[in-house]
Formats: C-alpha cells, sequence, structure tokens
C-alpha cells in the first residue's frame, strides 16, 4: 500500500510546472501524463495536488519548506488567473492561463473543479496557515455561491458559460450562461458544505439546497442505499476523500459512509455476476468508473448496477484501479485484495505505480490485457487521499478543524454520533 501512496505522491509532485515566467507557474500539470498529447492544466486536480505535499510533508519525503513553498507559489498563480464571481474556468492553457485547447470557448467556468480545488487549500490552510490560510480565506471569500445556484430549484448549476456560448448550446441555458443543475446524489456533496460554510454571507447558501438534492433508492443484491444514475464507483468516493462521515448524520438521519460501503459491495458483487461475460471481472477486478478508454479514448460510462433511467453502461472490460482501491476506507478487505491482484497484472505498473486502466476484454492479447500507461491526476488523486485517510486520518482531520466546513456541516443540519452508531 505504501509503494502506492509513494508513486502517487511523485505523481502530483514531479509533474509540475517550474517555470517562473510562465503564467501557470507552480501548477500540477500531470494529467494524462503519458499519452503524448498536450492536454490543459485541470483546476479541480489542484486540490489533489495540495493534499499531496501535505501528505509528502508528513511522511517525509519532502521538507516542510519545500512543501509550504509550492503550495504558497501555486496559490498565488491561481489568484492572478481569470475568475467570474470567484470561480475558475474548468481547465487552464499551460502556456498562456487562458481557458484550455487555446482558451477554447467550450470550456465551462466549473463550481465543483474550484470547490475540489478550494477543499485541498483549505487542508494546506489548516496544516501550514500563515500566508497560505491568508490566501485561501479571502479566493473563498470572493467565490459567490449563491450565484451558482438556482433560485427556483434550490439545485447547485452544473456549470457556466459566462462569456462565449460553446459549440453545442446546452439546452435551457440561461441569460448568464449557467447550465443544468447538480439535482440528483452524486460526487458534488462537497458543493453544498462549502456553500453553506462561506465566509461571505453575502455569497452562502442555506439547508435548503442539500435538502433539495434528489436521492433515489436502489440495490445490487445486498442493502438498500442511495445511487448515483451513471453507476460510477468515483461518484461514491469524491467528497469522502476530503470529509470524514463515518460519526455524522443529517437532519434525515442519513449515514453518507454506510451509503458508500453499501455502494463499494455492490460494485465488487456486479463484477463477481458478469466475470462470465466480460473477461478480466472478478473478485478483485471491480470497481468500474471513469477512466481512459480502449473503445473511446476517455469514457465516463463505465460503472455498475444500480443505475439510473436513461443511462447505460460501457461494458468492455475496462477497469481502472483507482475505482476499487479508492474503496478502501469502506471495503478495506475487498480494496487491498484488489491492490494485491493489480499488481500482478503484466505491464499494469509503473514509474508512479499503477496506471489508470486496464481490459482482458477488448483489445488484450491473449493473457496481456490492454493497458492504459497514463495517469490521470484526480484518479491518482482519490487513491492518494483514500489509503492515506484510511492509514491516518490526516486529510480528514485537517479539513474537519476547518471553521468554514464546520460551519457548512452545521447548517447543513449533521451532527455528530457515537461511534459505531449506524
Amino acid at each position: 500500500m505504501v509503494r502506492e501512496l509513494r508513486g502517487c505522491f511523485n505523481f502530483f509532485w514531479n509533474e509540475w510546472n517550474s517555470d517562473p515566467k510562465s503564467p501557470t507557474y507552480g501548477m500540477t500539470n500531470g494529467d494524462y501524463v503519458g499519452m503524448r498529447k498536450r492536454s490543459p492544466l485541470a483546476i479541480e486536480e489542484q486540490g489533489f495536488y495540495f493534499t499531496a505535499i501535505i501528505i509528502g510533508v508528513e511522511r517525509g519525503w519532502i521538507s516542510r519548506e519545500e512543501g509550504e513553498k509550492r503550495i504558497l507559489i501555486t496559490l498565488q498563480t491561481l489568484r492572478k488567473l481569470k475568475r467570474i464571481k470567484g470561480f475558475w474556468y474548468h481547465f487552464i492553457d499551460q502556456d498562456t492561463g487562458n481557458r484550455g485547447w487555446r482558451d477554447s470557448k467550450n470550456v465551462e467556468l466549473s463550481n465543483a473543479s474550484t470547490g475540489t480545488m478550494l477543499l485541498g487549500a483549505l487542508a494546506a490552510s489548516e496544516y501550514f496557515g500563515g500566508e497560505i490560510k491568508n490566501l485561501t480565506q479571502q479566493m473563498y471569500f470572493e467565490m459567490d455561491w449563491k450565484w451558482f445556484t438556482n433560485p427556483a430549484t434550490k439545485h447547485p448549476y452544473l456549470a457556466c458559460y459566462p462569456e462565449d456560448l460553446p459549440a453545442e448550446i446546452p439546452p435551457g441555458i440561461t441569460d448568464q450562461g449557467m447550465f443544468g443543475g447538480w439535482s440528483a446524489y452524486a460526487e458534488h456533496l462537497f458543493l453544498y458544505i462549502l456553500a453553506a460554510g462561506s465566509p461571505n454571507p453575502s455569497f452562502s447558501t442555506g439547508a435548503d439546497s442539500y435538502y433539495a438534492m434528489k436521492t433515489p433508492l436502489g440495490s445490487y443484491k445486498g442493502e438498500e442505499f442511495i445511487f448515483c444514475g451513471t453507476g460510477s464507483a468515483f461518484t461514491y468516493q469524491w467528497t469522502h476523500a476530503f470529509i470524514d462521515f463515518r460519526n455524522l448524520r443529517d437532519k434525515l438521519g442519513r449515514n453518507w459512509f454506510e451509503n458508500s460501503r453499501h455502494a463499494g459491495l455492490a460494485a465488487r458483487q456486479y463484477a463477481i455476476d458478469n466475470a462470465h461475460r466480460i473477461k478480466g471481472l472478478g473478485p478483485n477486478s471491480w470497481g468500474m468508473t471513469a477512466s481512459i478508454s480502449p473503445s473511446t479514448g476517455y469514457s465516463g460510462l463505465y460503472g455498475s448496477l444500480p443505475i439510473g433511467r436513461g443511462h447505460k453502461l460501457l461494458e468492455d472490460g475496462t477497469v481502472a484501479p483507482y475505482g476499487a482501491l479508492s474503496f478502501l476506507p469502506f471495503t478495506p478487505v475487498e480494496s487491498i485484495s484488489a491492490l494485491e491482484h493489480m499488481y500482478e497484472i503484466p505491464g499494469l505498473v509503473g514509474k508512479y505505480g499503477l496506471f489508470d486502466a486496464y481490459s482482458y476484454h477488448t483489445k488484450s492479447s491473449g493473457d496481456m490485457p490492454w493497458v492504459a500507461k497514463s495517469y490521470l491526476g484526480i484518479d491518482k488523486g482519490l487513491v492518494l487521499l483514500m489509503f492515506e485517510n484510511y492509514s491516518s486520518q490526516l486529510i480528514w482531520s485537517l479539513l474537519h478543524r476547518n471553521d468554514y466546513i464546520t460551519k457548512g456541516l452545521e447548517v447543513l443540519g449533521f451532527v455528530q454520533v457515537s461511534e459505531g452508531q449506524k
């Protein structure tokens, strides 16, 4: 486990923009490493980057001074990049600091990407304090969460095109460029916490947004749980990488930690049950989730049952290791067994640990699987945080002592319960 954890850390620490003259100086630029293609910087990846640095300092892999300097440089860079109402565009061009893909009008302003970056910065502000804390608070104060919330439905908008309309205009787009909505349970639980905990009362939202979220119930040969329509494993992991829900319950008594545990067990059982028709799936090869794909290049259609009406799974045998591994806090025995199995798969381990995905069903050659010899920051980041939180609860403990996270949870009606209480 330590070997994979160190590989994840090295990925973030080594793959960064070290040019002081660059408008994206300091930022991690490791997304899609190994694909030999130009790719922009993802704002959400910076949040995982900040937490990776904290973990590296705590484990003695880098000095505190090195870590603090790197985060401070990156925050100063982020502050200079274009923001609208406090939010960044999802992807940033490495060379110009504009929107990704050479200032493409198809790149959206993103609350989820901004929020994930902020979670990492808040953890860093608790760990390092000083100027890192000051810069983080200033940027958080400027994020207008109310502006990014649909006043009629109370749902956070999915994203926004505030300046230019994209080539394909989303249905129902507003005059301000807002479209879609985080309307049903998915990876975005953290948005409610950040919006409710905002240091700026004029920009914060209340509990009504959180309780407006649709929460469909389903199961797969096990306990019933609130499921995400896509069935993708990462949706049950993303917020949990930062927030410790083990002993928290909301006003409806919902146990989000147990919910993700049931989702993980369902995903594993789905792989076991379908091993006869999809080569490579099984008790140690499970957790299908968004990843690099041998069929489409990249796909968000990988997942397991249950799924929502209108959704369809892509079943070409692709397994992303981070899917099973990032369930570690919920399914430790099953996830560790998967880790041990995956380290034995031919060609799956590289410079930074496990590559992004593999398939014995599509583009494989006999007993040699197809392997996506690339790394994605968000995928390595989830493994990194889940492994560390399982081992030491480091990132969880940092964020749960942050005043804004505490406030956000309180506004949403979360209360502490006795350890072990269902």
